[in-house]
């Protein structure tokens, strides 16, 4: 009879074992997270370069993860320090504070790096342009959060070729950014803000001197001319070469041009600069032992090269497909080394971009489509011409410093005066744009993206394809910082633990990947996140 009830006991309890909810995801969360920003990236670069991709590439994670194939920027100017401290932070620029890569500053009467740091003393380097930190940032980022969530035994680590690029998404408290020095150094180095030398891992792979290796090469086509998506010869009029007198075209003889003097940081210039960034990155996840213990870690990784090279040649250049083509795999080569040094579904991967890209105006107005250049100082004039002249100050990147001596009323003129230029699709007072929740459309992205304390008394945007002529350039390569759809619409990708695969469709916020990604790991949000977790990206259960 004992036997009997135990054996019922038994039964019951498998039954109730069985009916038992399972419990949510974020109990067991990612044991490294990696977020990877590609510079310049555009989403139809997806559509258009897609049967040229790998398979273990961008195409596994669109297959076996979630596209959200409508995510936009939602401020100007989308430049990268404002991108990448967006994409981390969860919000925009009128709280992080990241107004612009260079602004200006009136009580120094400068313009002023938005890394810059005069305190801090290069790591790794003796040059001054090491002298970096994220002491501009204003709010916290998701490696901010992930240290305070875990005690600080998380281990957080930025890396890219820009060092604006490695420090922001590492925010104030995260453990290291290392960036990289070109000239005839060539190295990784870090700033004092972080550490007072350089791990052992990052001496022994400096020592490696990758650098002079991959520049000791020839630049070639990766594939048959036909297969490349481009309406344009390789050789056309609206691309700048990567060294001056060169043709701007394939192959390049990379060994010609460092033997000739040209600096290591050529090698950003190259499909190289982003096999460099993985090289660093899979050192970083061996000798940090990222994702190694119970304790999520947080790896952001910048591609930089897609948009030093974007700049020079525009977004329909055979350089830039082929770069793509390549960096296909170099993702590839990151998720593989994931899958063995953190284990298959033990991780969670994010991928999007800092900004999109502007066609070359040159091209779009050669084939009648409305666009162009307008020069700063034909504004300056237009200013003068208008009575406005003598109230400014400065005129940069979209925004008027008016002087001192500017009564209350001039900003209101000078706004009325460039909005009525024929190549200005608004202009509005930093006055008016502090309501900035009653707005729409222009004006409620200028809003987004300034801050009063650090931005001008004007800001403006300029009609859809035309950018603001910078000198030498003539007619050749291309810029970003729009409100436009070619620089806001970008990517957003997101790959293994915790996440349900399929395509999201409504049009989502880049300032929703923080609050997705502080929902998988189960912590707090970033303090001025303002963007929301997508719900169709997060496993529950």
């Amino acid at each position: 009879m004992r036997s009997l009830f135990t054996a019922a006991g038994l039964a019951s309890a498998a039954l109730l074992h069985a009916q038992a909810p399972a419990a949510p995801a974020w109990t067991a969360p990612p044991k490294l997270v990696v977020g990877i920003v590609v510079d310049q990236m555009r989403t139809d670069y997806l559509y258009r370069y897609w049967d040229d991709f790998g398979e273990k590439g961008f195409k596994r994670l669109v297959r076996e993860g979630s596209f959200q194939r409508d995510a936009h920027y939602e401020y100007v100017p989308t430049f990268t320090g404002p991108g990448h401290a967006s994409i981390y932070t969860g919000t925009t620029p009128a709280d992080h504070g990241i107004v612009a890569n260079d602004r200006y500053d009136r009580a120094l009467r400068r313009t002023v790096y938005c890394a810059e740091d005069t305190l801090m003393r290069g790591v790794g380097t003796s040059a001054a342009s090491a002298r970096r930190s994220p002491a501009q940032l204003l709010a916290t980022t998701l490696a901010d959060e992930l240290e305070l969530r875990t005690d600080r035994r998380a281990r957080t680590v930025g890396i890219a070729l820009k060092d604006r690029s490695a420090i922001m998404p590492i925010g104030r408290m995260g453990d290291a950014a290392y960036w990289f020095i070109g000239g005839k150094e060539g190295n990784f180095v870090s700033s004092s803000w972080y550490m007072k030398e350089l791990p052992a891992w990052v001496g022994i792979f400096n020592a490696r001197r990758l650098p002079e290796q991959y520049l000791a090469r020839t630049w070639e086509a990766a594939l048959p001319r036909e297969r490349y998506h481009s309406p344009l010869p390789d050789s056309n009029p609206y691309e700048i070469p990567l060294v001056p007198g060169l043709s701007p075209t394939l192959p390049v003889d990379l060994d010609s041009l460092r033997k000739a003097g040209a600096g290591l940081e050529l090698i950003g210039l190259t499909p190289w600069g982003n096999t460099l960034t993985t090289d660093m990155a899979l050192a970083a996840i061996d000798g940090e032992a990222l994702g190694q213990d119970a304790v999520t870690d947080l790896l952001a990784v910048s591609y930089s090269s897609p948009d030093l090279l974007g700049h020079r040649v525009g977004p329909r250049a055979i350089e830039v497909e082929d770069m793509y083509i390549r960096l296909d795999g170099e993702i590839a080569r990151l998720l593989t080394h994931l899958d063995k040094a953190v284990g298959v579904g033990a991780y969670t991967v994010f991928l999007t971009a800092d900004h999109g890209a502007s066609d070359v105006p040159a091209f779009l107005r050669d084939l009648k489509a409305s666009a162009g250049y307008v020069p700063v100082d034909e504004l300056k004039k237009w200013l003068v011409d208008g009575g406005c002249g003598a109230w400014v100050d400065t005129l940069q990147d979209g925004q008027v410093y008016l002087t001192e001596r500017a009564g209350a009323e001039a900003a209101t003129q000078v706004a009325r005066r460039l909005a009525a230029h024929p190549y200005i699709a608004s202009a509005l007072t930093a006055d008016e744009l502090r309501e900035r929740r009653s707005l729409t459309g222009p004006a409620r992205a200028m809003a987004l993206g300034s801050m009063p304390q650090r931005c001008g008394d004007v800001l403006y945007i300029l009609r859809p394809g035309f950018f603001e002529f910078e000198p030498g350039l003539n007619g050749k390569g291309t810029t970003h910082g729009s409100g436009w759809n070619y620089d806001t619409h970008v990517p957003v990708l997101f790959f293994g633990r915790g996440v349900v695969p399929g395509e999201v469709l409504r049009r989502t916020s880049i300032t929703d990947i923080a609050p997705t990604v502080s929902a998988i790991i189960g912590m707090a949000l970033p303090n001025a996140a303002s963007g929301a977790a997508v719900p169709e990206v997060v496993r529950t259960r």
